[in-house]
C-alpha cells in the first residue's frame, strides 16, 4: 500500500486546486520557507481524521480554510482528496484504490467521503485501523515531534513501540469492549431497585402493551440482579417512559424506579412493505425468519467479534493474563434483479386489482423476456417487515408466505400466450394471422 495522489483545494495556502501524484518510494518536497511544504503533511493528517487544530498548527479548525489575501477572496470550504493504492489488500475493503476525502465549510459543517460515498469519521478510522495510518499514530511526524519523542517518558515510548508492533490497536479495542461490558446493564431492570413491582407492571402494560403478568413473572421469578423486560422498544416509547420517570410530580414516576434503557439494533427496511414477502423478515435478534433473510442468513449475517481472555477458577480475569481480540467479520451484500421502479408500479397495480375485484389474494410477476430475470414480484395481502404483527403468529406466518411461489394453481387460458409465442418463434404463424377457436383442435 502506498499514497498514490493528493488533491488540495482551499486548504490553507492552497487556494486553487493542486494535485500531487506520488510513486512508491521516497518523495521529497523542496521549497523555500513559507511555500507551504508543511501544509501538505497537514493535509494528509487532516483528511485522515485529525480533529485537534493544534496538531495542524492552528488555533481553530476553521484555520485550515484558505483565509484570503489582498488579491484573493477567502475560500468557502477546504477539501482534501487522498488516494491510497490498495492492490496488496492492506486495507479491509474490496477496492484496489481507496479514495478518502474530507470537506469543511466555514459554517463549521464537515463531511467525509470514501470512494465518493458519504461516510463517518469512524468509518475512515475503521478502515485505517490496522494500517498504521490515521490520528494518534506516528506515521506522520510533524515539526518538533521528533524531539518530544526522544525526550518522552518510558511509558510514552512504550506506547510508540506498541503502535509500531501492531499491539496498540488490540489494547484500544479491549478497553472499548470493557467499557461496553460495563454499560451492558443499562438496558436491564435492576430487580433490587424496583420498589413497586405491581405498579411497574401496570405502567408497562399501559405504555408498551406488555402483559402485567409477564412483567411480574420476570421480576419475581429470578434471583438475578437484573432482567430484560422489553426489546425493540421504539424511541418514542422510551422517551415517554424517561419523561415519566424524570418528572417527580408524575404519579407513575416512583413506579419506574430501577428501569434503565440502552440502544438496541434492528433491521431497517427503508421501502416499507415493498417486496416484503421476497425480502422476508428478521427476528428481534437479527436472525432471518423468512424469505431471502432466512435463505441467505449465514451469508448476510457475518461473524460477531469476541474477546478471549485468561480467567481463574472463579471466572475472574487474570491481571497478567493473555487477552485476544477477535474482530467481527462483516456480512456480504446480496444484489437482486428486482427493478425498484417496476416493483413499485406492480405493487400499486396488485393493490388496485384487489380493491376493484374485492379479491382475497392477488399475485404478479414481471420478468425480462431476454434473460428471464425477475424484475418484480408482488402480492396482496402484504405487511411491513419493520412493524410485523408478531403478537399474532398465525397471521404473521400467513403474511410471510410468498404465495407466487408456494401456491399451486391451474393457469388455464393464461398460458395461451406461451403457445402463441412458440408458434411465432418457430415461424408457424405471424402476429397478423388470426385463428378461430371452436373449443378444441387436433394436433396429430
Amino acid at each position: 500500500m502506498h499514497l498514490k495522489s493528493l488533491v488540495l483545494k482551499g486548504f490553507k495556502s492552497f487556494a486553487d486546486r493542486s494535485a500531487l501524484t506520488l510513486e512508491p518510494g521516497i518523495t521529497a518536497v523542496v521549497g523555500p520557507n513559507g511555500s507551504g511544504k508543511s501544509n501538505i503533511s497537514d493535509a494528509v493528517l487532516w483528511v485522515l481524521g485529525e480533529r485537534n487544530a493544534k496538531h495542524l498548527r492552528g488555533q481553530a479548525m476553521e484555520d485550515v480554510i484558505f483565509a484570503g489575501s489582498s488579491a484573493r477572496r477567502a475560500a468557502g470550504l477546504a477539501e482534501v482528496d487522498l488516494v491510497l493504492d490498495n492492490s496488496d489488500g492492506t486495507l479491509p475493503v474490496d477496492y484496489d484504490e481507496v479514495a478518502i476525502a474530507r470537506r469543511m465549510y466555514r459554517s463549521g459543517e464537515s463531511e467525509y467521503l470514501i470512494n465518493g460515498t458519504v461516510a463517518r469519521r469512524m468509518d475512515v478510522l475503521d478502515i485505517l485501523h490496522d494500517s498504521g495510518l490515521g490520528t494518534g499514530t506516528h506515521s506522520i511526524i510533524s515539526q518538533g515531534s521528533l524531539d518530544s519523542i526522544l525526550q518522552s517518558k518510558p511509558e510514552d515510548r512504550r506506547a510508540l513501540i506498541e503502535e509500531a508492533a501492531g499491539t496498540l490497536k488490540h489494547k484500544q479495542r479491549k478497553a472499548k469492549s470493557e467499557r461496553k461490558l460495563a454499560q451492558m446493564d443499562q438496558h436491564l431492570a435492576r430487580v433490587r431497585d424496583v420498589t413497586d413491582p405491581q405498579g411497574l407492571a401496570d405502567v408497562l402494560e399501559r405504555e408498551l402493551g406488555i402483559s402485567s403478568g409477564t412483567t411480574l413473572a420476570r421480576l419475581t421469578g429470578t434471583n438475578a440482579a437484573s432482567v430484560t423486560l422489553a426489546r425493540q422498544v421504539s424511541r418514542e416509547d422510551a422517551d415517554r417512559l424517561r419523561a415519566i420517570r424524570a418528572d417527580a410530580r408524575h404519579p407513575d414516576s416512583a413506579r419506574l424506579a430501577g428501569i434503565a434503557f440502552d440502544e438496541d439494533v434492528s433491521r431497517w427496511y427503508p421501502m416499507g412493505s415493498v417486496l416484503s414477502q421476497v425480502l422476508g423478515l428478521c427476528n428481534v435478534d437479527g436472525a432471518g425468519q423468512s424469505g431471502l433473510e432466512l435463505r441467505y442468513d449465514e451469508v448476510l449475517s457475518g461473524e460477531p467479534g469476541r474477546m478471549v481472555t485468561e480467567v481463574d477458577a472463579r471466572a475472574r480475569t487474570l491481571p497478567d493474563g493473555v487477552t485476544l481480540y477477535v474482530p467481527a467479520q462483516a456480512g456480504n451484500t446480496l444484489r437482486l434483479t428486482i427493478d425498484r421502479d417496476v416493483q413499485a408500479a406492480v405493487e400499486r397495480a396488485v393493490r388496485e386489482c384487489a380493491a376493484v375485484n374485492e379479491a382475497r389474494q392477488v399475485q404478479a410477476i414481471v420478468m425480462d423476456v431476454d434473460t428471464g430475470a425477475v424484475l418484480a414480484m408482488a402480492m396482496v395481502p402484504t405487511y411491513d417487515p419493520a412493524d410485523p404483527p408478531r403478537e399474532d403468529v398465525d397471521t404473521l406466518n400467513e403474511l410471510m408466505r410468498n404465495t407466487t411461489l408456494t401456491d399451486v394453481y391451474e393457469p388455464g387460458s393464461t398460458f395461451k400466450m406461451i403457445t402463441a409465442a412458440a408458434a411465432i418463434d418457430c415461424g408457424a404463424t405471424n402476429p397478423g394471422e388470426g385463428f378461430y377457436c371452436s373449443g378444441r383442435i387436433t394436433v396429430s
